[in-house]
């Protein structure tokens, strides 16, 4: 299936796909990918609604969105690469890896969970009565309640800089509410159910952050007991906004994890 939204391609070399989170435009990976660009070429999707994908009219599901990322790489002719999937992009990340084991030569996971009711448990999702009134805001305020102390703790005291960038960036460009919540209801359907993770063939590094309240570091250590080749990486002092407050030690990581493969 060709792929009909948006996507950027940055840096030259290996080729790996980055699935971004929820509600937000590929935008959210330019700070952490710049540090690579001389090693590899980043494949940058817009989900189908956000950044500049054009909006839908009718729901979908995750799997969709995994069949929409495949569906680019063909486009691109690229057969084999590498997979990082931020937050609700890890979702996605995993079902690409299960729906085409022989493409993904290894995956990377930030910030993220699975599906099933394991993962419910450690898994302190917002309510769509939450969701649907930090949308009904205007852009600033929306973005002020989502960055808010009680999900991200540190990013407004002990990383100024990072938090006035990722304001700027979604005031600039906004999620459009009724797009919101078809993705919201996606992610809904993806957390009903378990994953056979232990069929994931590829090698994943799993990094999550101590202080991140909106996937705890819990589910990093269940998805490492679950996903047969993982190791986790855990960054100190940063909350689910890591992979910007802490940029060189992620990449530090994904660079040892990805020239290793």
């Amino acid at each position: 299936m060709a792929f009909s939204g948006h996507y950027d391609c940055v840096g030259a070399g290996e080729p790996v796909l980055c699935l971004t989170g929820f509600a937000s435009g590929n935008w959210i990976f330019s700070r952490l990918l710049e540090p690579m660009c001389h090693r590899y070429r980043f494949i940058l999707p817009d989900n189908r609604g956000m950044g500049r994908s054009p909006p839908v009219d009718v729901g979908y599901t995750l799997d969709d969105l995994a069949d929409d990322a495949l569906g680019l790489m063909d486009d691109l002719g690229i057969e084999r690469f590498a997979v990082i999937g931020l937050s609700m992009g890890g979702f996605i990340a995993q079902l690409l890896a299960l729906k085409a084991p022989g493409r993904v030569r290894a995956m990377v996971l930030l910030c993220t969970t699975s599906g099933g009711p394991d993962y419910r448990q450690t898994f302190p999702s917002l309510t769509q009565q939450q969701i649907r009134a930090i949308y009904a805001l205007d852009p600033l305020a929306r973005v002020t309640a989502a960055l808010s102390e009680n999900l991200c703790p540190l990013l407004k005291t002990a990383f100024p800089e990072v938090y006035a960038y990722v304001v700027s960036r979604r005031v600039a460009d906004p999620a459009d509410p009724e797009q919101v919540m078809y993705q919201f209801f996606a992610v809904e359907r993806f957390m009903d159910r378990p994953l056979p993770l232990d069929r994931v063939t590829c090698p994943v590094l799993i990094l999550t952050a101590d202080q991140d309240l909106l996937v705890p570091e819990a589910n990093a250590l269940r998805l490492a007991r679950d996903l047969p080749h993982a190791r986790v990486v855990k960054v100190t002092g940063a909350d689910h906004l890591f992979f910007l407050e802490k940029v060189s030690e992620t990449t530090a990581a994904i660079e040892d994890f990805l020239g290793g493969r």
